[in-house]
């Protein structure tokens, strides 16, 4: 009874993250038909929400600088391979949540964004020109999916209804997120490198912070409890990378003060938090 206590008193204090901010999208960048492609996906971090430039310095745009100088994107072994990918393109589908549209969840991803991916990757990824393909792909999705029915559910207390709707939205949350990995990877093809991003908690340090209770849910609904009895947002996007054949890049406990806007913003990186996931992403595709 006393860890049912105060779970409830986590979820309770985790209905307050779920603030949006109104922030344009970024304009989708036209592709040239003949050259590779990096495409991401997923919500305000995939966006670059926090960053001061959210198109240089938000982690995407820094990764697809990181792949143009390092990524192999040739056909065949070759001694060029050490020059790079520089004609590798961005395709970044990851927008923000604003005053007239919610921020993104798995569902939003699969209504709104694979109707642009699916066919770029079936049409570069399955003709008879190598040099097109979609290269690599990155997802980040997760942080808007469950947050809504679980504040509803358990802002009274720790109800067995709170409970049953914690497991309840991340059993949906996994359902949906492979739904969106499955037809990425079947339309991507076997050898294309789908990699899914993390989250660290901001909750210590934005406002939430000193509420009893806040920090422990912010770490407990990405990482899930420490039995092991309530699965987090990351242990589902572990499972779901592994049967997808897709990697993960693990950034939870590696952000300081410093790397989240802070403040009213209980959400977002920094400046120095997007250059901390940029090398989470490096490192997944790395191997």
């Amino acid at each position: 009874m006393r860890r049912l206590t105060r779970l409830g008193a986590l979820l309770g204090a985790f209905g307050l993250m779920s603030v949006l901010v109104a922030v344009p999208a970024v304009a989708r960048p036209a592709t040239v038909p003949g050259l590779p492609v990096y495409l991401a996906l997923g919500d305000s971090w995939a966006y670059g929400e926090g960053s001061t430039d959210p198109a240089a310095g938000g982690y995407v745009p820094q990764l697809h600088r990181a792949l143009q100088a390092d990524l192999d994107c040739l056909p065949a072994r070759s001694t060029r391979a050490a020059d790079g990918c520089k004609q590798l393109q961005l395709v970044n589908l990851g927008r923000p949540g604003t005053d007239t549209m919610p921020g993104v969840t798995a569902p939003i991803v699969a209504a709104e964004q694979l109707p642009v991916a699916i066919p770029m990757l079936e049409a570069r990824n399955h003709d008879a020109n190598p040099r097109n393909d979609v290269e690599v792909i990155t997802l980040h999705v997760g942080g808007n999916d469950v947050s809504g029915p679980i504040r509803t559910a358990c802002i009274g207390g720790p109800t067995p209804g709170c409970i049953t709707t914690f497991v309840t939205e991340m059993a949906i949350y996994e359902a949906d997120l492979r739904n969106v990995v499955g037809r990425l990877r079947t339309a991507a093809g076997d050898d294309t490198p789908i990699v899914l991003g993390t989250y660290d908690n901001p909750v210590p340090f934005c406002f939430l912070g000193g509420i009893s209770g806040a920090s422990a849910l912010g770490a407990m609904v990405l990482e899930g409890t420490p039995d092991g009895a309530l699965a987090g947002v990351h242990d589902i996007v572990r499972e779901v990378a592994a049967d997808y054949d897709a990697e993960v890049a693990e950034v939870f406990g590696t952000f300081a003060r410093a790397d989240f806007v802070g403040g009213d913003d209980c959400l977002h990186p920094s400046d120095s938090g997007h250059d901390k996931v940029t090398a989470s992403f490096r490192r997944a595709i790395d191997g």
